[in-house]
């Protein structure tokens, strides 16, 4: 086993529950595995899944404009952008408010539906792999600073409002972060029910 901190290789044998191993170098924990990982990643990928929906049908904004009313779901915003020629930005929003987001939920509850298929070890591998390249493209803040940038500019001229779907947007990328953070990935090569090592 390497060390996370400093890399030094070295054997460890299974340890009994409760106890713990450290590095001989620089004296940080080896075995370590999150608690309830499996269960955890699901829950919350499947609450992902099931806000998913709402978060891209309900509007992400709502204006008033000198006594017009609109409001603007995701989708809409995409395909306005793509009907003003917008088409970077436009795939842009696409990828990382559409796609990415569904991808890596779809990711995380087929790789915690199939530990248990011995015979899925690469397939799960490849999925995770995917989730991780696609993850950091999934950025709230910047999301969320564009959207204040506009508020902040229309609000001169235009009363602009959450919509009922940044609700559920926020909740979809909470829920996606928590549901990475909660997964051990050393459970894809975990042989079928065998008891993940306490540290």
């Amino acid at each position: 086993m390497a060390c996370q901190t400093c890399g030094l290789v070295q054997r460890v044998d299974r340890l009994p529950e409760a106890w713990a191993a450290y590095c001989p170098r620089c004296g940080f924990r080896l075995v370590h595995r999150l608690p309830n990982s499996r269960l955890r990643t699901f829950v919350f990928s499947l609450a992902a899944l099931i806000l998913y929906f709402p978060a891209n049908i309900y509007p992400i904004v709502t204006a008033n404009y000198h006594g017009m009313h609109s409001e603007t779901t995701i989708l809409e915003g995409i395909r306005s952008l793509f009907q003003n020629q917008e088409y970077a930005i436009g795939g842009l929003v696409f990828f990382t408010s559409i796609l990415s987001p569904i991808v890596k939920i779809i990711g995380m509850l087929l790789i915690t539906v199939t530990l248990n298929w011995p015979h899925w070890r690469k397939f799960r591998t490849w999925t995770y792999e995917i989730i991780r390249i696609i993850d950091p493209w999934n950025m709230l803040e910047v999301y969320l600073l564009a959207i204040s940038v506009a508020m902040i500019e229309m609000g001169r001229v235009a009363s602009v409002y959450p919509g009922r779907g940044v609700f559920s947007f926020t909740c979809v990328v909470a829920l996606t972060l928590l549901a990475a953070l909660s997964f051990d990935p050393r459970l894809i090569w975990d042989a079928p029910g065998q008891k993940a090592p306490h540290g």
